[in-house]
């Protein structure tokens, strides 16, 4: 006998109260089997596929793409012809996918064979194409079919460069104008909807702002210690170690000695707004990616050396700019840094990362005219900018912390006693 069951958003992780539809992968009439990806949600910034809990029908699709979905309410309804059947038999073991489903480990992973060299366009290779969701999303923004696309990545994967060459190829040439140029060309105005990445960064930027008293105050910081002692790390371990890696060592060393860096301000606590200092580091690192900024967490970062703040910061981006980053991996910082000399800013602003304290930015290193024992050398610096909550910190106190950094930058070598 059939029966219809609602399948409800399960808590994707990290006390997460709703996501955001993006594709669904099925349509209503479609028959589904067990653990097939039904839809792709946009949660925390991160883009998690979800899998049928039962096989069946699917009799009702709950939400569109776009539309924002609460945690426990109902997502899709799929018709079980057998309703005696379990839901979803738990096999021997389960990677934790989602809540109560997933796949089994000891069933290998067959990657598609990559395309054949030369692939004639509309010529659609057999079984799944191998890509990444914002590759996906890339290609059918680009109007580039990926089925006809050969993929250069691992296991024959499909990765952004192949989009784009595919996209490019199919542009037509045209021969460089010579006339002399027309009129400028009329646009109409447009309406864009806000979803995905953007809604959630314009909600959480929005709620710092109108929540949060913030103050910036900056500092300039001579840099030719600080390179001399990232070259003389990156010659002891082999690693491509970054000046960024160094200033969170320092800001982690730094909030020894001044721990409101580190904390945050609960105006809705029970019995009154109360100061939560944090007893764990978990340092915010703000990336630039295709989809908008995302700021990936660097876990306890006071028990991690330099080299491995380094490598870790390395993968937590690219999982970012790969859309390979999980809701865990996108929530629970206690502080944010901001590199913002990566795109050659010489300093920024940045608005507090809401519930945090404090947020760091980091401006590019370049030549600039210091005043060295009286005379004026032109030197490697850089400009810190630190944001921080008026509620925690006063100007001197965040005035001294920003300092104590400063001296720890242009000093660098005592952080080598930080474990590697």
């Amino acid at each position: 006998m059939a029966d219809v069951r609602d399948f409800l958003l399960p808590d994707l992780g990290e006390g997460l109260e709703d996501a955001e539809v993006v594709t669904w992968r099925v349509a209503e009439g479609d028959t589904v089997a067990l653990n097939q990806v039904l839809v792709e949600v946009n949660t925390a910034k991160a883009l998690v596929e979800i899998p049928a809990p039962w096989a069946g029908v699917v009799q009702r699709l709950h939400a569109a793409a776009g539309d924002v979905v609460e945690v426990g309410a109902p997502l899709v309804s799929i018709r079980i012809e057998d309703a005696g059947t379990p839901a979803a038999p738990e096999p021997p073991k389960r990677t934790a996918v989602l809540v109560g489903y997933g796949v089994e480990e000891d069933e290998p992973f067959v990657a598609p064979a990559p395309a054949a060299p030369g692939l004639a366009a509309g010529t659609a290779p057999a079984g799944p194409v191998a890509a990444t969701p914002p590759v996906r999303r890339l290609a059918r923004d680009l109007g580039v079919d990926l089925r006809t696309v050969a993929g250069s990545g691992p296991d024959g994967r499909v990765v952004r460069e192949d989009v784009l060459a595919a996209a490019d190829a199919t542009k037509p040439v045209v021969e460089e104008a010579v006339a002399a140029p027309g009129p400028p060309l009329s646009r109409e105005t447009t309406t864009v909807r806000v979803t995905g990445t953007r809604r959630l960064i314009a909600a959480k930027m929005a709620r710092s702002a109108r929540e949060i008293p913030q103050v910036t105050t900056f500092l300039t910081v001579d840099c030719s210690t600080l390179l001399a002692f990232r070259d003389r790390l990156r010659a002891a371990t082999g690693e491509r170690i970054s000046p960024l890696a160094i200033v969170v060592a320092a800001l982690v060393r730094t909030i020894d000695a001044h721990p409101m860096l580190n904390a945050s301000f609960d105006a809705e606590a029970d019995g009154g707004p109360q100061i939560v200092m944090h007893g764990r580091c978990h340092v915010g690192i703000a990336t630039d990616t295709d989809a908008g900024l995302v700021v990936p967490v660097l876990r306890d970062a006071d028990h991690r050396g330099i080299a491995a703040i380094a490598s870790e910061t390395a993968r937590l981006a690219e999982a970012a700019r790969s859309g390979r980053a999980t809701p865990s991996d996108l929530t629970g910082s206690t502080i944010t840094v901001s590199n913002v000399g990566s795109f050659g800013a010489e300093s920024g602003t940045p608005i507090v990362n809401h519930p945090e304290g404090a947020i760091l930015a980091l401006g590019v290193i370049e030549p600039r005219a210091l005043v060295v024992d009286g005379r004026v050398e032109a030197r490697p610096a850089t400009t810190l900018s630190l944001t921080f909550d008026h509620r925690l910190l006063d100007g001197a106190e965040a005035g001294r912390a920003l300092r104590a950094l400063k001296d720890l930058l242009e000093d660098p070598f005592e952080l080598g006693t930080l474990p590697r």
